[in-house]
């Protein structure tokens, strides 16, 4: 196996252990136990176990859907048809609200303070994955999947995901949808984090290029073609969990983790290290900064105060250790 898939496959599959150690642990404070599906901390991935009860598969979006490798216009029309029928979740749902807020209490309304930060990595840079990319077309590809992470300007570590819990009150996801766009063979985030009931959308920004975007564990009703400069193709999760989105077309490099959590007070970190999280409670409460791509978090308490709130995160990669440390993808 070349160096490059072998580090594309650890990326891929060992980043579940340390997610379920440094998140869902803690799930059960902030959004009860009253989800199915998958037990907080067992590694089980979303998919594997049935989908939350009333749930269904997800709706295709407005783009043209195709089966794998070709169909007719026929064939299109019919996966369509079907993909039309699927109940789609939302935030207003009764099964996202006995997950997302299963004492059922009214959203927090006293003081909130806004947690900002950075979220740096120190040790050794991040290995080249020998990954190849398709000269051209795919501009982007190489700088967001050239190496096994991607660190910015002093130290800052993109796709780093950072959570805040175990405060008290019911704080709402606000947004309908989270957004990922395409261009240049890569998605704008190889982390994606969002709220169980959020859909997940997928918009190509490329001028010619199409793409065929799949939520893996989630239901399969039809591959559906991101047109360029088109609609979003638009997935539903159908539980909390960890989702791979990945594309149908040759490109196995194009990757991103997706975790749909049981609260609201999440951010993924950009280029430049920063997160933002805002409307959080105040009082004490725990937060978490996790990098999926090399198995590593960082856990710190905090006391949240009314107005901003500072906290910076440091990671520490060793490439030997890591090397060395098992990357086994848990058994669904």
């Amino acid at each position: 196996m070349r160096t490059g898939e072998k580090l594309q496959r650890r990326a891929g599959d060992g980043w579940m252990r340390a997610a379920c150690v440094a998140l869902l642990g803690a799930l059960g404070c902030q959004g009860g136990n009253a989800s199915s599906g998958a037990t907080a901390g067992s590694g089980t991935p979303a998919g594997s176990a049935a989908p939350v009860a009333g749930s269904a598969a997800p709706v295709a979006g407005s783009a043209a859907p195709v089966a794998a490798g070709g169909a007719s216009a026929g064939a299109a029309a019919s996966a369509q048809a079907g993909a039309g029928e699927a109940h789609a979740l939302s935030l207003t749902s009764e099964d996202v609200a006995k997950v997302m807020n299963p004492k059922r209490q009214a959203p927090y309304s006293g003081p909130t303070g806004t947690l900002r930060g950075r979220v740096t990595i120190k040790g050794d840079p991040p290995p080249d994955t020998g990954l190849s990319f398709p000269i051209g077309k795919c501009g982007e590809a190489a700088a967001t999947y050239g190496r096994l992470f991607r660190v910015g300007q002093q130290n800052g570590v993109a796709d780093a995901l950072v959570t805040v819990v175990n405060y008290s009150g019911y704080v709402p996801e606000r947004e309908e949808a989270e957004k990922v766009t395409i261009h240049g063979c890569a998605f704008s985030k190889r982390t994606v984090v969002m709220s169980y009931g959020q859909r997940l959308e997928v918009a190509n920004l490329d001028p010619l290029e199409p793409y065929m975007p799949n939520l893996e564990g989630a239901p399969f009703m039809a591959v559906l073609v991101a047109v360029p400069q088109g609609d979003p193709v638009k997935f539903y999760p159908p539980q909390p969990g960890y989702y791979h989105l990945v594309d149908k077309l040759p490109k196995p490099f194009l990757k991103a983790e997706v975790f749909v959590l049981k609260f609201a007070t999440h951010d993924v970190t950009g280029l430049d290290g920063k997160y933002e999280i805002k409307g959080i409670p105040v009082g004490k409460a725990l937060t978490a900064a996790l990098l999926p791509a090399i198995d590593q978090d960082v856990k710190r308490e905090i006391e949240i105060k009314e107005g901003e709130n500072t906290l910076d995160f440091e990671l520490n990669f060793d490439l030997k250790k890591y090397n060395e440390k098992p990357h086994t993808k848990p058994s669904p």
